[in-house]
């Protein structure tokens, strides 16, 4: 069922996954699918809010620290509404859609750097060149909390109810914080009447969210960043430092929620799925929230939130 939104029409679409739920032997699970957005993530739905912030308060670059998506969001909006786009990339990095950042004509910072160290990097440029700063954790982070917690509606109104569980695949936990934030929303504004219980899902290589609720901490624990080994797969989940964890964490709590490690070979055959069954595009990293809601969700209403495979 869909209802028409009473805030914006929908962004992506809700999909109830008849083909994929016989194949996972699950029939009350929905894809909320970012893969239809410009540039085939959810990040299309910060980036372009922080652009609009940029050029409304008189800046003519705006910079991020990316592993890649971000990064490509950012230049492609940037490009799009005639501003300058900085982008900061682990030299290291595999996933980075490099060749497509630059087609957007964004200047390309690379450094022999990891993730962290990067976005505090592009944090100093952006203090001493008077850029605008998209990186996560920076003074403009309200926008992603509120870009993010659009999902949040479209899937109240697409769906017509609040599911049972939400399913996230978390790196810095800003889109799972910024879809809470939303449910938590409408909660308060009496359009459901339960928020539903969260799913982070992450890399076994390490991720401060999942290792924080795991071992049942209440503050988010920064990991060793000489133990982080990062993959091809893995890479838009891994850190050492999660820039909005505790806010993550926080939510994880105070839904009952449920976290989980996933291999990158568990995350790549259940990318194949989506893409055998269903010609989905499932980034493979997207796809550990599918794997975390087969193992936690059971049979109540669950909505995975799922990201296309890189352009």
């Amino acid at each position: 069922m869909e209802i028409e939104s009473e805030d914006k029409p929908p962004g992506s679409p809700l999909i109830r996954d008849f083909d994929m739920g016989n194949y996972l032997g699950r029939s009350n699970f929905f894809i909320k699918y970012e893969g239809v957005n410009p540039t085939g993530t959810q990040k299309d739905r910060i980036s372009r809010k922080h652009v609009e912030n940029a050029i409304e308060h008189g800046y003519t670059e705006i910079s991020v620290a990316t592993c890649g998506n971000y990064g490509a969001s950012i230049a492609y909006y940037a490009r799009a509404m005639g501003i300058k786009a900085i982008v900061g990339i682990p030299s290291d990095y595999s996933n980075s859609r490099h060749a497509e950042i630059a087609a957007y004509g964004a200047d390309i910072i690379e450094k022999p750097l990891k993730y962290e160290e990067m976005v505090e990097y592009i944090r100093d440029e952006a203090n001493r060149n008077n850029w605008y700063d998209a990186s996560p954790g920076s003074p403009n982070k309200s926008i992603d909390v509120s870009g993010y917690s659009e999902i949040s509606y479209e899937i109240y109104n697409q769906l017509g109810f609040a599911p049972d569980f939400v399913s996230v695949p978390v790196g810095n936990g800003t889109t799972f914080y910024g879809i809470y934030y939303g449910f938590q929303k409408l909660y308060r504004e009496r359009r459901i009447d339960k928020i539903p219980k969260f799913i982070a899902a992450s890399t076994v290589a390490g991720n401060p969210v999942i290792y924080s609720y795991i071992n049942r901490f209440r503050n988010i624990v920064e990991l060793d960043q000489e133990k982080i080994v990062e993959t091809y797969v893995n890479e838009p989940l891994i850190a050492y430092r999660s820039y909005d964890g505790q806010r993550a964490l926080d939510a994880l709590y105070k839904t009952h929620g449920k976290a989980l490690y996933v291999s990158d070979n568990d995350m790549i055959k259940l990318s194949d799925g989506f893409r055998k069954v269903d010609n989905l595009s499932v980034l493979p990293a997207s796809a550990s929230a599918a794997v975390a809601a087969l193992k936690f969700a059971g049979n109540n209403t669950c909505v995975v939130v799922l990201t296309g495979s890189d352009k």
